[in-house]
This record gives structure tokens, C-alpha cells and sequence, in this order.
């Protein structure tokens, strides 16, 4: 049976950013899961009022489940030894935002790389970005071009305007304001 006052409190911490003094970040997450994996955690975030920090988690329970398989698996911890960690690397908030639906290996390759320093969270996950097949973005352009009754011209220049207004986050923001205003 869950805890729910315990879960209750873990969630605060979550909602902070913050640990429970005395422990660290892979053994919260391994308690975390461990407290919260016979619940629909998601329904529960939600009538908790935690529904802004669902990712960060959602994350944080993906981040104890793959602690976990990661004691049970010989080969992960082989790989994890031969980048020079006897034990699993201590994650935080910030790195679990890598973590995937994906096996244990990836999620590690990804983790290892933030932490290292090799690429930056952005970087990774626009690596391993799907690419859109051909006939997927044909099916999205007439999708948009009809919804929206443009043409190929002003779809185009839509998006341009688009991508300029993502890479600028003051033209981003100022964006957002006007939208809502």
C-alpha cells in the first residue's frame, strides 16, 4: 500500500527542486519509485495540483526505475565501469530530463554525455530528434496549408518567421505577450 503522506511530501521536494537532507539524488529517485510504482502517478499529480511539474516527475520516477534495472544489469554496469564509474553517476534534476522510453544503454549514453560535459541537454535531444519522412511532411503541409487556407508561398514564409521567432527568446517572449494580450 502507497504512502500517500510520503509521497505527498517527496512530491514537494520534487516541486522545489530540492532533496530531503541527508540523501542523495539516486537514492530519492529509487525511494521515489519505489513508493509510487503501484499508482497511476499521473492522475494522482494531477489531483495533487502538481500538474506543471508532471515532467519533472514523471522524470524523477523514470530516473529511480532505471537505478534500479541498472543494480540487476551485469552489462549496464559493465559499460558504466568502462566510462570510469564503479556506481551508477549521481543524476540530479537536470539530467534526468534525458531520460527516454528507451533501454537502459541509451538513457545511460545520454546521461553520460551531459554529464561530461560532451553536449549540452538541447544538443542531445535534437540528436536523437526523428526525422520526418518525406510523405509525413507533405501530409503536414497540406494539413496546415488547408487548415490555415494558405498557400505554399505564405506557408513558407510562416515558417521562416516561426523558426526566427524560436531562435531569438526576447522575439519569443515578447511573441507570447502579444498572443495573450
Amino acid at each position: 500500500m502507497a504512502d500517500f503522506n510520503k509521497i505527498d511530501t517527496m512530491l514537494g521536494y520534487i516541486d522545489m527542486g530540492a532533496l530531503p537532507e541527508g540523501q542523495n539524488f539516486n537514492d530519492f529517485a529509487i525511494e521515489f519509485f519505489n513508493e509510487t510504482k503501484t499508482l497511476t502517478l499521473s492522475t494522482y499529480i494531477k489531483l495533487r495540483g502538481f500538474e506543471k511539474k508532471i515532467p519533472k516527475i514523471m522524470n524523477t520516477k523514470k530516473a529511480g526505475e532505471i537505478l534500479l534495472d541498472t543494480e540487476k544489469s551485469d552489462e549496464i554496469k559493465t559499460f558504466l565501469a568502462r566510462k570510469g564509474y564503479k556506481e551508477p553517476p549521481q543524476l540530479s534534476y537536470k539530467s534526468i530530463m534525458l531520460l527516454r522510453k528507451v533501454n537502459l544503454y541509451d538513457n545511460w549514453q545520454r546521461i553520460l554525455h551531459f554529464i561530461e560535459g560532451k553536449k549540452s541537454i538541447k544538443e542531445i535531444n535534437q540528436a536523437t530528434k526523428r526525422e520526418l519522412l518525406p510523405i509525413e511532411v507533405e501530409r503536414l503541409e497540406n494539413f496546415v496549408k488547408k487548415s490555415l487556407k494558405i498557400s505554399d508561398e505564405e506557408l513558407n514564409w510562416l515558417l521562416d518567421k516561426i523558426n526566427k521567432i524560436d531562435e531569438d527568446s526576447e522575439v519569443k517572449k515578447a511573441m507570447k505577450k502579444l498572443s495573450n494580450y
